[in-house]
């Protein structure tokens, strides 16, 4: 199967929860910052390959871009991770994965899922949210059915997020995406009885089984860096 990356805003997936739907500004504003097919050269994903259990699509490694961050000498490697995930970053929280919607985007050409979290605690937030409160975060890949067809963006990793589970998010929201909308800043790090449970093999040598309460003193440390200045 090919990998790929990535409007009918019509075909949508259904949900339980009340997450804001999909409009064609949102949409195009996601593709823009994602730059799923900056080209609109890219295939109708309705002639993409057969998964094995029938649904056509492909897969896609749902990686967030790095900031630059080169630590001074005599610092550690973790310090580096921490500064390329959460330097920069205007929004920073604890949420718990709520759930999703996901719409094709313009010319079929790949998949887009909002997800709705609601945050638990705030390291950092420029917005004002506050714990409590709901935030939704886009990102490329998700299913939905339309002309008869099951249609699928899978991440290589598996699911970014498992609906109840909580995670450690670094946020950001470019000036022209819609406003309830952001997205991922790093990769999102599982949070399970208040220590740190990694998916990715990225965080894995580093924080496992680590508290949360620790992280969070960690970021907080890290962010003072002057490299770490916006």
């Amino acid at each position: 199967m090919k990998k790929m990356l990535a409007f009918l805003w019509i075909a949508v997936a259904p949900c339980a929860f009340a997450v804001t739907p999909w409009d064609q500004s949102s949409v195009r504003a996601a593709e823009k910052y994602l730059r799923v097919n900056p080209n609109g050269t890219a295939p109708d994903i309705h002639q993409a390959d057969l998964f094995p259990d029938g649904a056509r699509g492909f897969y896609v490694e749902n990686l967030p871009p790095l900031r630059s961050y080169v630590p001074q000498a005599g610092k550690s490697a973790a310090d580096q991770m921490l500064g390329q995930t959460f330097c920069g970053a205007p929004l920073i929280v604890l949420a718990k994965a709520l759930d999703s919607v996901s719409a094709l985007t313009s010319g079929n050409a790949s998949i887009l899922t909002r997800t709705e979290f609601e945050i638990e605690d705030v390291v950092r937030s420029r917005s004002g949210l506050q714990a409590g409160q709901r935030v939704s975060v886009v990102r490329l890949g998700g299913e939905v059915k339309d002309q008869g067809m099951t249609l699928r963006v899978a991440d290589e990793r598996g699911e970014p997020y498992l609906q109840g589970k909580s995670y450690f998010m670094a946020l950001t929201r470019p000036g022209d995406a819609a406003g309830i909308d952001y997205f991922l800043h790093g990769d999102p790090v599982p949070v399970r009885a208040g220590r740190i449970e990694p998916g990715s093999g990225r965080w894995e040598k580093f924080l496992t089984g680590e508290k949360y309460s620790n992280m969070k003193q960690e970021i907080l440390r890290v962010s003072r860096d002057k490299q770490c200045a916006d």
